[in-house]
């Protein structure tokens, strides 16, 4: 039995002369409490000692784990959004449509080889480019908007580019209208397989519960 602060009875006399009883706070009662524990630390401290610091590395352990993870979301968040600027401005900037296509893929794949490296999982190039055949196939719509949407603004483009002596450079308005146009459809598909890729690698180069085309 113990009391931290334990109510004591005393006897108290009334201004009328009468008795009566009043409560007051008396010391802790923990002596016994006190033998209880060192009876235990000194049968169980060990095991006590050994399973709190393994509780503790734990929580520990979770933490660091929670906040490197936080970083290499932060940081492939990053490699993605370099990768879709770079891609939006590469296709932006050249005028040869075969150039465009090739130059997209490459940049993809860089993009998913530099995330693979983020995400300590060895990837070589052939599995870069299978990844993102993968991906691409199971993004069906996206991909084959893109290439259409690439093959015609490229041709576009291309045409503009070549009229422009003759129109005087009058052609450069549309010219860099169709750019920017070819630019963003080039920038979305990159950022939806940047997203994937960081997912997949995420879980350990699988896909998880989710199938590519659902994310």
């Amino acid at each position: 039995m113990a009391a931290a602060s334990p109510l004591v009875a005393q006897a108290r006399k009334r201004q009328d002369g009468s008795m009566g009883v009043q409560l007051t706070r008396g010391q802790p009662q923990v002596d016994d409490l006190k033998l209880k524990i060192l009876e235990i630390l000194d049968r169980e401290g060990k095991s006590l000692v050994a399973l709190n610091t393994m509780l503790y590395a734990d929580e520990v352990n979770e933490q660091l784990v929670q906040r490197k993870m936080t970083i290499r979301e932060a940081n492939a968040n990053q490699i993605i959004w370099n990768g879709v600027m770079v891609k939006a401005l590469a296709i932006a900037l050249n005028p040869v449509t075969v150039l465009d296509i090739l130059s997209s893929a490459t940049i993809d794949i860089v993009m998913i080889l530099t995330l693979s490296k983020l995400y300590g999982i060895n990837m070589t190039q052939n599995g870069a480019i299978n990844l993102l055949q993968k991906i691409a196939l199971t993004m069906g719509g996206i991909s084959a908007s893109e290439l259409l949407a690439s093959l015609g603004l490229s041709g576009l483009k291309g045409l503009l580019g070549i009229a422009a002596p003759a129109t005087g450079g009058a052609s450069f308005a549309p010219y860099l209208s169709v750019a920017i146009a070819q630019a963003g459809v080039a920038g979305v598909s990159s950022y939806g397989i940047g997203q994937v890729t960081k997912v997949y690698l995420a879980n350990g180069a699988a896909w998880g519960p989710t199938v590519p085309k659902q994310l």
